[in-house]
């Protein structure tokens, strides 16, 4: 499959990168945080003043999201069945199900050049097509094991009780609870800009819809990064720092944005930073500087502001570089006796994965989510469970 990109997507115009560099100083004299002495100094050592990359897009360069979709064509479908089929001949349990066992002769090069995509491209896959209601609740999901295994083959645990699935469930319940009411993993509200604590690549399976709403919103953290550079650099600085104080899963400071290996990486959600009813800031926790609050606030209206809506459809796989772009959803409603109901992984391909900055994976235990092994704990609930499976307060995502 040839996966055209609309005429100048992904493609950075370094001569208007340039004139924006030129003009920056006389933009942050507007500011006060500009007069911090390191701000004089541009950016912080190391970081590049333009990022000339595919995940460099904007909503303005495209016509359409519904382009960035792979639609699943009728051989792609009983390819699948076929796969399926094999699958469960070999008697194996279905957290089992790899490349090799799930056999796709034909389709494997489409996913494969998804997975290419997803990491060096545009940053986000969606695999359209496939009929949610003609497979039981097992195959569905050895179906979703199956495909991804050809875009990011290690799965990590998300939590420490080793779960390898959480269930994203909205339903007319959620009043019952105070606490699934105002936690972003159940909530109707829409929530802001963000990314996971951890997971190179996020996948969701949709198992069912919202009435109105709940759409997946991308944003490029490389197309933001860019654009701040050339207005507000000394914001650059601000993210870069190792202070900002954040309260989940426990008390710690480091950066909301690295520089590694020439690439760079956003990781931070706004409830760890500042709170919510269903996240208590600690009173012992120090709150966010006046300069802190102005960056993030940037980092949002920029997300915005570039931002693409895919409308979510029963049966879709959602492959989000959790590394590259920033995402939310937007407000849910749902009917009576209807809900929202997505599955989440967290999943990385060996071969182009990006490597996780020390601090980062200091803070989160990002590797050891990865790591492989008998003695390695894993708790698969296909089903979504009480609770009790899945601890609401322990992390904000």
């Amino acid at each position: 499959m040839a996966l055209v990109h609309p005429s100048g997507f992904g493609s950075c115009n370094l001569e208007r990168g340039q004139n924006q560099l030129q003009s920056r100083r006389a933009k942050i004299a507007k500011h006060p945080t500009a007069t911090q002495p390191h701000a004089a100094q541009i950016l912080p050592s190391g970081f590049p003043t333009f990022l000339e990359s595919k995940l460099a897009w904007s909503t303005s360069e495209s016509s359409s999201a519904l382009e960035y979709i792979y639609y699943l064509s009728k051989e792609d479908k009983d390819e699948i069945d076929n796969a399926l089929k094999s699958f469960k001949a070999h008697g194996l349990d279905g957290d089992l199900v790899d490349s090799m066992n799930f056999p796709l002769p034909n389709l494997r090069q489409t996913l494969e050049q998804l997975s290419l995509e997803v990491h060096n491209g545009r940053g986000f896959c969606l695999v359209r097509g496939l009929d949610y209601e003609k497979y039981s609740v097992e195959d569905n999901m050895v179906i979703f094991l199956g495909i991804q295994s050809f875009i990011a083959e290690t799965r990590a645990r998300q939590d420490e009780m080793g779960n390898m699935i959480v269930h994203i469930v909205t339903d007319d319940n959620v009043a019952l609870s105070p606490l699934k009411e105002f936690h972003t993993r159940h909530s109707k509200s829409s929530i802001p800009f963000h990314t996971d604590e951890l997971g190179d690549i996020l996948a969701f399976q949709t198992r069912s819809t919202a009435a109105r709403g709940g759409n997946c919103i991308l944003s490029p953290g490389y197309t933001i990064y860019n654009e701040l550079v050339a207005t507000r650099p000394d914001t650059i600085w601000t993210l870069s720092e190792a202070s900002w104080p954040l309260h989940i899963p426990y008390y710690h400071q480091r950066p909301l944005l690295f520089y590694k290996d020439s690439r760079i990486i956003f990781n931070f959600a706004p409830n760890a930073l500042l709170g919510s009813k269903a996240h208590p800031r600690p009173t012992n926790v120090p709150s966010l500087s006046p300069r802190q609050l102005e960056a993030l606030k940037l980092v949002e209206e920029l997300a915005e502001k570039h931002k693409i809506a895919i409308p979510t459809q029963k049966g879709d796989l959602h492959f989000i570089n959790n590394l590259a772009l920033l995402h939310r959803r937007d407000s849910a409603e749902v009917g009576p006796g209807g809900k929202r109901h997505l599955v989440r992984m967290y999943l990385r391909n060996e071969a182009l994965a990006w490597k996780i900055p020390e601090a980062l994976n200091r803070s989160t235990g990002w590797e050891e989510a990865y790591r492989q092994g008998e003695d390695v704990e894993r708790v698969w609930h296909i089903e979504a469970m009480p609770d009790v499976f899945f601890p609401l307060i322990r992390k904000p995502n």
